[in-house]
């Protein structure tokens, strides 16, 4: 099953304003040198620290805030020009927080977030309470920015970009999970599983810790990209199991098993795993649950027989002759089931969308053209969120692929999919 189209949702962009307080325009200074404005250092008492107006920190602030009234034109060299004072008023009194502060402000202006992000937080540290009157809010915002423009490089091909950009999300937003994922995914695609498996679990955990907000619109988009974030692991369970990395890929599938019970792939690549293990007693629930999921799926009762087969042989090694003959009896059993399969299904994929769930897939023929209804069920993180059937008519050729689709009345976050032979 592949990731929701989209992936996961779109951050609106932080709107960015200088935080400062107590602005009062004057008119026209003396020498006709425009409008000037008297800007109060942020009324905040500091546990440690000071913060404290200087002459070139209250210039810095003065150009903040007349920004807004300039032409767009404009603003990008007047935030250089805040952010050039802001910096004489930091080497000129480097323990006063008001310089960062104003600082951080003009460097989210000039785009230079990581610069800002270095900025702001050392005004935090040299007077904490800043934190809660403006500077955590900006370092959201800020991330939000470095964010969607990280997505811009993405998207240009620019990997290397994009990953600065994602980094410094993160330092300036612990929170920011999209930020995250997709580290998670340039990892996947450097074939660096281990650390995207990291970043793909730390998606979870911070949209779990996560207060519930008051839209419903943010706590379903939440809810989507953790399910993106858990799907995405099903991929670096195969991508560990293709780089033969078993011992990985069975922790991994292990895990999920018990936070996607109801997804198919992740049952079938953890019977994969167990059977290149060898671990015959394991394989054969795990390999069970897998068939009762998906029960045209070829290679998944392959994967039975082997566990009835693998333990009916360990059986005869330890003399339980007995125990072995039944077991064999078992496992040829499964042979016939898998020999008479009606058509195999492959290649399902989900995908959401605006207004409904398409399910994709490819119909192998068996020689039997008899047509075939199947139903499915889509399973969201509390429960089975909606079913389809469709009819498949086999492929006359044995090994022939045909493609079908159907659609379902969904369009919450997809942690699994089953299916069941209708009259079978």
């Amino acid at each position: 099953m592949k990731i929701d189209r989209g992936l996961l949702m779109t951050l609106a962009a932080a709107t960015l304003t200088a935080a400062c307080a107590s602005a009062g325009a004057t008119g026209g200074g003396a020498g006709g040198g425009g409008p000037r404005v008297s800007v109060a250092a942020p009324d905040v008492t500091c546990s440690t620290g000071r913060l404290s107006g200087t002459p070139a920190a209250d210039s810095a602030a003065s150009i903040l805030a007349l920004i807004n009234t300039a032409a767009d034109s404009a603003q990008a060299a007047q935030y250089a020009q805040s952010r050039q004072v802001a910096g004489r008023a930091i080497a000129g009194d480097p323990t006063n927080a008001y310089g960062y502060y104003l600082a951080g402000q003009a460097a989210l202006g000039t785009a230079d977030y990581a610069d800002a992000d270095s900025l702001l937080r050392r005004s935090k540290e040299l007077c904490p309470e800043l934190g809660a009157y403006d500077v955590d809010r900006l370092l959201a915002g800020g991330a939000a920015l470095a964010f969607d423009r990280a997505q811009t490089a993405i998207q240009a091909g620019d990997t290397t970009t994009a990953v600065a950009g994602y980094e410094t999300a993160l330092r300036m937003d612990p929170t920011n999970y999209p930020a995250e994922f997709y580290l998670g995914l340039v990892a996947f695609g450097r074939q660096n599983t281990d650390e995207s498996v990291r970043r793909w679990r730390r998606v979870a955990t911070i949209i779990d810790a996560l207060p519930a907000d008051s839209s419903a619109q943010v706590n379903a988009d939440r809810a989507g990209a953790r399910a993106n974030a858990i799907n995405a692991l099903t991929f670096a369970s195969r991508q560990y199991l293709e780089r033969e990395q078993t011992a990985q890929a069975a922790q991994l599938l292990q895990e999920l098993s018990r936070d996607l019970p109801n997804n198919a792939d992740v049952a079938y690549y953890y019977a994969l795993a167990l059977n290149t293990q060898q671990r015959w007693q394991e394989l054969l629930p795990a390999a069970q649950r897998a068939v009762e999921m998906a029960p045209l799926n070829y290679g998944a009762l392959v994967l039975m027989y082997n566990g009835y087969a693998g333990q009916s042989q360990a059986a005869a090694a330890a003399g339980q002759n007995a125990q072995a003959s039944e077991l064999g009896r078992q496992a040829a059993l499964v042979r016939q089931r898998h020999d008479s399969l009606p058509v195999q299904i492959e290649q399902l994929q989900v995908d959401v969308e605006d207004t409904n769930t398409a399910i994709r897939g490819v119909a192998v023929g068996t020689g039997r053209t008899a047509p075939v209804t199947v139903e499915f069920t889509l399973h969201g993180a509390s429960g089975p969120l909606g079913t389809g059937r469709t009819t498949i008519t086999p492929p006359a050729e044995a090994d022939a692929q045909s493609r079908f689709e159907l659609t379902v009345d969904n369009t919450q976050a997809v942690t699994g999919v089953t299916y069941r032979v209708v009259g079978g």
